[in-house]
């Protein structure tokens, strides 16, 4: 009988084709465009503290993840946590590619870094509206997504490595965006959570 688990790669692959379609998709015609015209841009240039270093927590994150995947998949050795777990794994995981991708249609400004440019927007927009950081917390859903379909300890620490990355990133790159954008970027933040809508 084949590995019906290993469907699973098939999904996280969507999952990043969708990030990379929309990208491609979505990026500026000319260098310095924003998408949108009224939202406010950086004059200055400026990278958040230890940004390089707070990328190598994401990138534990997923070393541990794709670890625990191959060592529950190969040998098909995928616990058995309730019915229909690989499905509700998949909703989470097509719920973050469709937040990560609504969240780049909505943010030419992206960089894998914490990083400003001159002309980096300030995102208010789409998803921005309803949480500040929503492409972490994309990432943070594949990593749960995964975890519900395969609920080993070691992905489970994955989605704890995730979580902790998605978070100090964007405290380092909410302090950026403060010093560039001052009192526009704190009304925006009192407003709007970091991950979850009225929570956090």
């Amino acid at each position: 009988m084949p590995n019906l688990d290993f469907f699973l790669y098939v999904v996280h692959g969507a999952f990043w084709c969708s990030f990379g379609i929309t990208r491609l998709l979505t990026r500026p015609t000319n260098s310095g465009t924003t998408a949108f015209r009224d939202a406010p841009v950086s004059v200055e240039e400026g990278t958040a503290p230890f940004a390089r270093s707070l990328v190598l927590v994401h990138f534990a994150a997923f070393l541990v993840m794709y670890a625990g995947m191959g060592i529950a998949i190969m040998p098909k050795r995928v616990p058995d946590w309730f019915p229909g777990q690989r499905i509700a794994g998949t909703f989470a995981i097509a719920l973050g590619a469709g937040l990560v991708s609504w969240a780049v249609a909505h943010f030419s400004s992206w960089r894998f870094q914490a990083r400003l440019d001159r002309g980096h927007e300030l995102a208010t927009r789409g998803p921005f509206r309803i949480m500040r950081h929503p492409i972490y917390m994309g990432l943070n859903l594949l990593a749960l997504g995964t975890a519900i379909w395969i609920p080993s300890a070691l992905v489970w620490v994955s989605v704890l490595l995730m979580a902790i990355g998605g978070d100090l990133r964007a405290r380092a790159e909410e302090k950026i965006l403060m010093t560039a954008f001052g009192n526009r970027c704190s009304d925006y933040f009192e407003n709007t959570k970091r991950f979850v809508p009225g929570i956090y």
